[in-house]
């Protein structure tokens, strides 16, 4: 595809619109990253993979994050800055939410929480959690721009893992567990680099960085 023709502006002009839509801060975004974190929280204590995957499949919160990349390569300010504020408010409330059913599970439990596998296995970040979450920011950035198998991105949210770890990070601060919150926080922060910058080289492959100056 030429790059600067009209068929080109209206397929980045249309991805933009798309992410904007799915990833600005709204109550529908809001609710659904606080649900999908109660849900991470309740299967990570639970030790049960097929809740924590569900949960993963609710959340929108990856979608901010392709907003942002592309909005900074085509310099668009307003929307670099609505994508941040998404991608930091859905943080707080998952942050916050999952505290929250530590200390509800706590409460139930006597004044304990476990330290089940699930929770120890997003303590433990190293260089592929990067590459995995690089190549899912590659393929969810694809399935962005092109709209037809946009359903992919259920896929690309199981990969990528963005909020296990930060639910993780809720409940290592009501266990007081500095070394697991520590962790988990690093591999959330690896994660999030990962799908970023394998949205950027995505969209620069299809063009879109080019056509920074186009009005």
């Amino acid at each position: 595809m030429s790059l600067f023709t009209p068929r080109f502006i209206q397929l980045r002009t249309k991805t933009e619109n798309r992410l904007e839509l799915f990833g600005k801060p709204n109550t529908d975004f809001f609710v659904l990253t606080g649900l999908s974190a109660a849900l991470a929280s309740l299967g990570l204590l639970l030790n049960n993979t097929a809740v924590v995957i569900g949960a993963m499949l609710v959340a929108p919160l990856i979608t901010p994050i392709f907003g942002f990349g592309l909005s900074l390569i085509v310099f668009r300010v307003h929307r670099m800055y609505t994508a941040l504020l998404s991608l930091l408010l859905g943080t707080i409330i998952i942050f916050t939410i999952s505290a929250l059913i530590g200390y509800i599970v706590m409460w139930i439990n006597g004044g304990t929480l476990s330290l089940t596998s699930e929770i120890l296995s997003r303590a433990e970040p190293n260089l592929l959690f990067f590459l995995v979450a690089f190549f899912s920011g590659m393929v969810g950035a694809y399935t962005y721009v092109r709209s037809n198998i946009l359903s992919s991105i259920a896929g690309v949210a199981i990969s990528v893992a963005l909020i296990p770890p930060a639910s993780v990070f809720g409940l290592a601060l009501v266990m007081h567990n500095w070394f697991i919150l520590e962790q988990s926080l690093f591999l959330y922060v690896l994660n999030l680099a990962g799908v970023f910058f394998g949205g950027i080289v995505m969209f620069l492959f299809f063009g879109f960085g080019k056509n920074i100056v186009q009005k």
